[in-house]
């Protein structure tokens, strides 16, 4: 071909590309939920802007054996001023109101007193997609019981959306899921949602004038450990089911290694309730037989030792950290009650990123008004309660051929923190301990990676190394606790 017509040519396709360029939606064509189609236009094009991602060398895997990394627990044996100070730099410090660590002297406190106490305490830690699977929580657990005391894998939903890494569950019979969060056609009638905002059923619900039903309801629900998770939730001494609002008796058959060992009845009732069992030694398998002419609400089943700490995942797909404020309020500040519940951990953001990644929107004031009402609601349970906000991760957006930041995401920061500085909870700022600006990147691309290539989740590895540097931080603020109470000072002021 002649150079002639090759200019022509190559004219041609560039006119096309304009064409192209100028009339494709700037919004980009969605696909389906996962995939979007944008075009890349001039500003992309002939940018001379440079991209660098953030440096991610420091942050290791605690359980790589080339692991230099300094062990925090060892901190409380040792009282060496520049040995605290090097771990220090090595850790990104929850931030409290006003400076104010006392923020968390009620969780620490029950903390410090499980060594000649009894008792269980409990964490909940809340959070969208980014937990699912328990992977973050699951070692954030492992860390603590190893420390404190206990085992198991805590509380669980029933007919969860992603499988738990940490124990195998499954139902059979026809259940239904209700849920205050995410797209749902399955919503109750009142709010009674309970803590994890959700319940099950294994009959449709009963209106208070029906007659006497003769159709008896069957719902099963099966438990073994697995052996994905950590060893520690393999064992557990303890089995709770957490129930209510059964309109007639319910009956239960209680299996171990596919033995009955229990049979009891859940009497009608208008109110909360925990039935439990105990084991001389961790089953295999677990089996709950339950029928009656209506099902109770069934919130879910706990999975504990007789002492210790219980750390608890929930997982709230598509929230934003929203539905606290719309439950019943009762009901959820006697579930904390119940269980013991010392400190929340409330771990959102990324669903308060807009899906189309070139949209920015202007403020996050709502967002900060919306989240600070469901902070202000759990507070508002007992006045003991800690929360601790753990701020959105780094996110990042196609731009050309190179990966940004979202930038939305400092402004979600902003509203987070406002919000938790508001409502008197502490917040960690999550964004700034993965690196900072820029930082997915470095995680999606390390070897091995650390992060998935949709930009915003953190794999096993990552959501590893995620929870032991939370765990460095709360630890090392738990240290500074232990030095202000045994001091003379300290004492008065706890009491």
């Amino acid at each position: 071909m002649k150079p002639g017509k090759i200019l022509i040519f190559l004219l041609f396709v560039f006119f096309l590309l304009s064409v192209l360029i100028f009339a494709f939606p700037k919004e980009g064509i969605k696909i389906n939920n996962n995939i979007s189609l944008y075009f890349t236009d001039f500003k992309d094009i002939f940018s001379l802007k440079k991209v660098h991602y953030a440096d991610i060398s420091k942050i290791s895997d605690p359980l790589d054996s080339t692991n230099t990394t300094i062990n925090i627990d060892s901190l409380a044996l040792d009282t060496n001023q520049t040995y605290s100070d090097s771990l220090l730099k090595n850790i990104r410090k929850i931030e409290y109101p006003n400076n104010d660590i006392s923020v968390l002297y009620p969780f620490f406190y029950a903390l410090n007193q499980l060594k000649q106490s009894e008792s269980l305490i409990r964490i909940f830690h809340y959070g969208d997609s980014q937990i699912e699977g328990d992977r973050i929580t699951g070692f954030i657990r492992y860390k603590l019981q190893t420390r404190f005391g206990g085992n198991g894998c805590g509380m669980m939903q029933l007919i969860n959306a992603t499988p738990s890494m940490s124990v195998n569950e499954s139902v059979v019979g026809d259940w239904l899921k209700y849920t205050l969060i995410g797209k749902s056609d399955l919503r109750a009638k009142h709010n009674r949602y309970g803590a994890m905002l959700g319940f099950a059923r294994f009959s449709p619900a009963i209106k208070d004038s029906s007659g006497i039903d003769t159709l008896i309801y069957k719902g099963d629900i099966y438990i073994s450990p697995s052996n994905q998770g950590y060893a520690n939730t393999r064992n557990f001494e303890n089995i709770k089911l957490l129930y209510g609002y059964n309109k007639k008796d319910v009956k239960l058959s209680i299996s171990a290694n596919k033995e009955v060992v229990e049979s009891k009845t859940l009497n009608a009732n208008r109110d909360l309730s925990i039935t439990e069992f105990n084991f001389d030694k961790t089953p295999k398998t677990i089996s709950l037989q339950l029928k009656g002419l209506d099902s109770p609400d069934i919130y879910g089943f706990a999975l504990d030792a007789k002492k210790g700490i219980a750390v608890d995942n929930i997982p709230l797909r598509g929230s934003s950290g929203y539905g606290f404020a719309q439950a019943n309020f009762e009901l959820l500040k006697k579930f904390y009650e119940l269980l013991n519940v010392k400190l929340i951990i409330m771990q959102f953001g990324v669903n308060a990123v807009p899906e189309n990644e070139k949209t920015i929107i202007p403020d996050y004031n709502y967002y900060e008004r919306g989240f600070y009402n469901q902070l202000k609601t759990i507070k508002a349970t007992n006045k003991d309660i800690c929360v601790l906000v753990i701020g959105i991760s780094d996110r990042s957006r196609k731009a050309g051929d190179y990966y940004e930041t979202n930038p939305n995401i400092d402004k979600i920061r902003k509203a987070q923190k406002n919000a938790a500085f508001r409502a008197g909870c502490a917040y960690w700022d999550l964004f700034e301990a993965m690196g900072g600006e820029n930082s997915m990147p470095s995680w999606v691309f390390a070897k091995p990676a650390l992060a998935n290539k949709d930009f915003t989740h953190f794999n096993e590895k990552g959501s590893r190394m995620v929870a032991e540097m939370f765990y460095n931080a709360l630890i090392y603020d738990f240290y500074q606790y232990q030095k202000f109470a045994e001091s003379g000072f300290g004492k008065l002021a706890i009491k």
